[in-house]
């Protein structure tokens, strides 16, 4: 098929947004009018052509259309495509700065005035230089069927000379082509098929080596054969789970660079939970000491998950596995794709199972279940049986590839499209995983509403650490501060976004909320792999998180618009890195990361996304102040003391985490960020918190407070002022222990609420009548704040109020002292879920309410 997407997404992409951008502006502008209006009329010929462009690349990547082997794909289109996006980008300042009354005078009029007159002329030269005829000419000599490309031909003459009358119409000339709805799909379970001989046999070896002090089993098996499915099997089977019933059953998945710190931390959580011992200090030397005597002491069984060469050698020694513990019947059963990694961890050739591919009827009944689950899993007549089968075939009999293929055929329903994609596997020259694999990111190019947004979703996960967990929140923001979540509710169309990935298999998730909605979830390595290829062959892009890099790759960031490099050694970034064109620099997670000099920040005014958490920053350059076209900044779990008085020339930025940080007040200037919709905050100064200065931040969707401790006592917080907080949608307060009351909320604030949540503020005495009283909110999450709960038991308008609020989720432990008194507030709803602890007559007792969660 040659090299698809040679016309990038993200380029693409970005014309769109630079557009809107302008368009908005332009229509609110307050002087330079019949300058801008001029300008206005080349926005729909640029749009349309981008428009076409990418129908061209989606017909290129889903084998629509085959490029020639006798010529290589031009590079001036991409060429031409960045040039005209760094020209949409002076336009869009020019228009902001027209929208500005203060420089509301003659000579800025007139020196604005000549800026845009000059710039109009040199995008119509942009345009020039490569009309739509010559255009296509050039792309005609690299293309085999030139069938589409008369199609784009013909629709582009004829906007071209629609232009004037389309540029006439309201600011929204073109409709958006990446717009979303909220429909979200229930997320199935992963299903095994086949497999049988392979875990009996795991099953033997158990049952046999029982009486051995450490008995070390391995699975090997390539990427996507099922190893991690098959040890799940066994980890949650009966024999598994009665041998070891009173002891610890400990699973760890440890990927290809780990860390060992994360392991133990993680290992140290599972044995405190299942045994009866306590862990005093976190000091890494105790951690040991303290995980090698609980190994000693307790029977356990140890999962370790896709281990790597680069870890296997001293893997166990860092997780303290003693050598000879006390109990016997202990067992180590770890998975890898290398042979000699098992070898290393002590597994014996005898105790080794080999994993092999599904026969083809076992792959036939996992790919029917997948690709046909509307007709449970039967054939439609719509579809031809052996043009079916044959797509199956082409997975090579490999579970992942055919749950991930099945689900991407779901919508399918032509037989000729069936042929396409038989068509597409078969031309992959490599014949490898990969390679079939992609026929699942291009079927996201054809999902209804969301196409080329979603397929750039899927690649930003390869920004982050392959075989980490990751929290749905954070690829959210990342999504928001690409630009590619846009709309009236980011959040909640972020979450479709995440919904959807899951339910083609191309995430995991681990966990869920009561509404279903993912709260984190994993890549599997391959399709981590998979994102990451499509990414910087395509997107220019450069993702080297968790690589144990010292030193920044200068020489290889250059020329990419997105770096990753999170999860690291960095101690610098040298003076010398120049990144003009760079959208998105993610540096997170480089714990001895102390700078960003000013000289690299001030040349980065093209960035998108910063992401500096978890880093050991010190300071902050007031030259953050020149990223005029930041969206997003990550500071979180940072040393950093204060923000810049500079952070409030941002006006594009909408989402600001200070979570865990040392900030403890923000700038006085914070009302100026209008574009700010997500603030996470916890170390507030203990005198005053300015609840009252963030109401003017009239975008603000999410607020966050957290304290740790600080003392933050009755009336700190302040007033929710009337008209404040229009369009707050989730409000959290964690963790601020001092706290007497919450923020006085007048009437018409707050008039957005749809989620409160209250956690472990044990001094908070009640939840005040104003906050049943708001409109909107539909849940209200209450735990660790006992003297809150006793209140609200007591309390006669809470009984009568509550009715308006669909969720409510109260700690477990705290209602029971007030049972009686909540039997009269929840006998009149629809569902109630309980905690494993709560006795059946309290399930009798509380039957009722809409959705009452305890925990």
């Amino acid at each position: 098929m040659g090299e698809p997407g040679f016309i990038t997404g993200f380029a693409g992409y970005a014309i769109r947004q630079a557009w809107d951008q302008i368009i908005h502006h332009i229509n609110i502008a307050i002087r330079c009018k019949k300058e801008l209006d001029a300008l206005k009329l080349l926005f729909p010929r640029i749009q349309a052509m981008n428009v076409e462009l990418q129908e061209y690349r989606k017909a290129l990547n889903s084998g629509k259309m085959s490029t020639s082997p006798h010529h290589p794909l031009p590079s001036t289109v991409n060429s031409w495509l960045n040039e005209l996006n760094v020209l949409l980008e002076e336009a869009s300042d020019l228009a902001q700065h027209c929208t500005v009354r203060s420089y509301f005078h003659l000579f800025s009029r007139y020196r604005t005035s000549r800026k845009i007159r000059h710039l109009f002329d040199n995008i119509e030269k942009h345009i020039a230089s490569t009309p739509s005829i010559s255009f296509l000419h050039q792309l005609q000599q690299h293309v085999a069927n030139g069938q589409v490309l008369e199609q784009i031909k013909e629709r582009l003459d004829y906007l071209n000379h629609s232009t004037s009358a389309m540029a006439s119409a309201s600011g929204d000339v073109f409709p958006s082509i990446y717009s979303a709805t909220s429909n979200k799909k229930y997320i199935e379970e992963a299903v095994i098929v086949g497999q049988d001989s392979e875990s009996n046999r795991l099953m033997e070896l158990i049952d046999s080596q029982q009486h051995k002090n450490v008995s070390r089993l391995g699975l090997l098996g390539k990427g996507g054969a099922g190893k991690t499915l098959l040890l799940k099997r066994v980890f949650n089977s009966d024999q598994v789970q009665s041998l070891f019933r009173n002891d610890s059953m400990i699973w760890l998945t440890v990927s290809q660079n780990p860390s060992f710190n994360t392991l133990r931390d993680d290992l140290v959580k599972q044995i405190t939970v299942q045994v009866n011992e306590r862990l005093d200090s976190r000091e890494e030397d105790h951690v040991k000491i303290w995980l090698n005597e609980c190994m000693r002491k307790h029977k356990f069984a140890l999962f370790l998950d896709d281990i790597w060469e680069t870890s296997a050698a001293s893997l166990l020694e860092e997780l303290c596995v003693p050598h000879s513990p006390h109990h016997k019947s202990n067992i180590i059963i770890a998975t890898s794709r290398n042979s000699s990694v098992l070898s290393q961890l002590g597994v014996r050739p005898s105790s080794l199972i080999e994993m092999q591919d599904l026969t083809e009827d076992d792959g036939w009944r996992l790919f029917s279940f997948y690709a046909f689950p509307h007709s449970d899993g039967i054939l439609p007549v719509s579809i031809d049986h052996e043009i079916a089968t044959t797509v199956c075939k082409e997975c090579g009999g490999l579970p992942l590839a055919i749950k991930v293929i099945g689900k991407a055929m779901v919508s399918v329903t032509l037989s000729n499209e069936w042929e396409l994609a038989v068509k597409k596997l078969q031309n992959d020259v490599t014949r490898s995983l990969y390679g079939r694999l992609r026929l699942s990111y291009d079927a996201l190019a054809d999902v209804a509403g969301y196409g080329i947004s979603l397929q750039l979703c899927f690649l930003c996960l390869a920004a982050f650490s392959k075989g980490h967990v990751i929290y749905a929140n954070d690829a959210i923001d990342y999504w928001i501060g690409e630009g590619l979540v846009a709309g009236r509710d980011p959040l909640q169309i972020g979450d479709t976004y995440v919904i959807l990935l899951a339910d083609r298999s191309l995430i995991e998730p681990i966990q869920k909320d009561y509404d279903g909605n993912v709260i984190c979830f994993t890549v599997h390595d391959v399709l981590h792999d998979l994102a990451q290829q499509i990414a910087e062959k395509e997107e220019k892009c450069f993702l080297q998180a968790s690589k144990g890099l010292q030193e920044f790759p200068m020489v290889d960031c250059a020329g990419h618009m997105r770096i990753s490099l999170e999860d690291n050694r960095l101690t610098r970034v040298p003076k010398e890195f120049q990144a003009p064109y760079i959208r998105s620099l993610l540096l997170s997670s480089n714990p001895s990361l102390t700078e960003i000099p000013k000289e690299v920040i001030g040349t980065m005014t093209a960035l998108r996304v910063l992401d500096l958490s978890r880093t050991a920053l010190q300071s902050l350059s007031k030259n953050i102040g020149c990223l005029k076209r930041l969206v997003y900044l990550g500071l979180s779990f940072v040393p950093l003391k204060r923000l810049p008085n500079s952070v409030t020339a941002l006006k594009n930025l909408q989402i600001l985490d200070l979570y865990r940080s040392d900030i403890r007040q923000l700038p006085s200037g914070i009302s100026k960020l209008t574009s700010l919709q997500l603030l996470d905050w916890n170390k507030c100064r203990r005198d005053r918190l300015p609840i009252s200065d963030l109401g003017t931040l009239n975008k603000l969707k999410r607020l966050g407070l957290h304290n740790n401790g600080e003392i933050i006592q009755k009336g700190m917080l302040g007033t929710m002022k009337q008209g404040g907080f229009s369009k707050l949608e989730v409000f959290s307060v964690v963790k601020l222990r001092k706290l007497e009351q919450l923020p006085i909320v007048e009437e018409g604030a707050l008039p957005s609420l749809k989620t409160l949540t209250i956690m472990n503020c044990e001094a908070l005495q009640r939840l005040p009548q104003c906050y049943w009283n708001l409109k909107s909110v539909e849940k209200v999450r209450v735990y660790g704040c006992s003297k809150v709960l006793f209140v609200m038991a007591e309390e006669e308008n809470f009984i009568k109020t509550k009715i308006k609020v669909q969720t409510i989720t109260l700690s477990m432990i705290e209602t029971q002292t007030s049972k009686e008194r909540y039997h009269d507030i929840l006998q009149q709803g629809e569902h109630f879920y309980y905690g494993e602890f709560w006795c059946s007559e309290m399930f009798q007792l509380f039957a009722g309410i809409n959705r009452f969660y305890l925990f």
